[in-house]
């Protein structure tokens, strides 16, 4: 079984050792025979932009795995490819079990943060097109003060350029910078990204018990609860809708725990067995 990705992610790296795989590179030839010849794969999974070498790997392999249900409605309508052929598998998370009030205890205690503070967090990679800015425009508007804004990055250069808008907003002294994820601690995720691309730190955020505030634009948003869709980076009832949940604890935690049952089931475990059935049916018709 012939398995290609173009990026390793974290479902293709657990899968890895089980599987024959191998990375699909670019223009994607193989030698064989003594000869160049093109091998298309039995399974291609698609991330990133969609260009002539990635449309012709889709249009050829007897199926590809995508990360989104969008995303699979764009490339029905874009390539000549039937839709049983392209399966939609969740991005993928590690699973481990963990108490959030305990998670929270040594953090809190560290920060000289109370318990009844809830933590409004963001991290990404490039914090400039994942809507850092929009980030901190939202705080800005938030009337509840039972919130400690909290954001994570270990790269000194996006730290700088946190630093550079904390100043703009004058939140420097109001916002906590560290540099490990948080998911497990914190309650809200904010992530106002501009980017379409399916957010695994959503998936994170899911399967951390914390309720995830998206773009609809972001592939994402097809798994999060209805009330935390952002329609756009900008949406101003987004602060409305989070100063809700500071003051309706009941609420609050009502939505963790509907984005927790859908996260839990996004794990590398349980993707594999999607995974493993997508094989099988291609064996039998073999």
């Amino acid at each position: 079984m012939k398995i290609y990705y173009k990026k390793e992610t974290y479902l293709t790296k657990y899968i890895e050792s089980s599987q024959e795989t191998s990375f699909f590179k670019e223009p994607g030839f193989m030698e064989k025979i003594g000869f160049k010849t093109t091998i298309y794969p039995d399974i291609y999974f698609h991330t990133g932009a969609l260009n002539s070498h990635s449309k012709t790997m889709i249009e050829n392999s007897k199926v590809t795995i995508i990360n989104s249900g969008i995303l699979k409605d764009v490339l029905v309508d874009k390539l000549a490819v039937q839709s049983n052929k392209i399966k939609v598998i969740y991005p993928a998370v590690e699973s481990s079990k963990f108490k959030k009030k305990e998670a929270k205890e040594e953090f809190y205690k560290e920060h000289g943060l109370s318990k009844d503070i809830k933590i409004v967090y963001f991290t990404a990679k490039n914090f400039k097109k994942a809507g850092f800015t929009s980030y901190c425009d939202i705080i800005t508007k938030l009337e509840c003060k039972n919130f400690k804004a909290v954001v994570s990055t270990k790269d000194d250069k996006e730290k700088d350029f946190a630093l550079d808008v904390l100043k703009h907003f004058n939140l420097q002294d109001d916002v906590l910078i560290v540099e490990e994820e948080i998911f497990k601690i914190a309650d809200i995720f904010l992530l106002p990204t501009s980017f379409a691309n399916f957010s695994i730190n959503v998936v994170k955020a899911m399967a951390s018990k914390c309720i995830a505030f998206v773009p609809e634009s972001n592939y994402a948003v097809e798994l999060v609860d209805v009330f935390s869709i952002m329609k756009d980076v900008n949406d101003s009832n987004t602060a409305y809708k989070i100063d809700m949940l500071l003051r309706v604890n009941d609420e609050l935690k009502k939505i963790q725990k509907e984005n927790y049952d859908v996260g839990k089931k996004l794990t590398l475990e349980y993707q594999e067995k999607k995974l493993n059935k997508i094989i099988e049916e291609l064996k039998i018709k073999e």
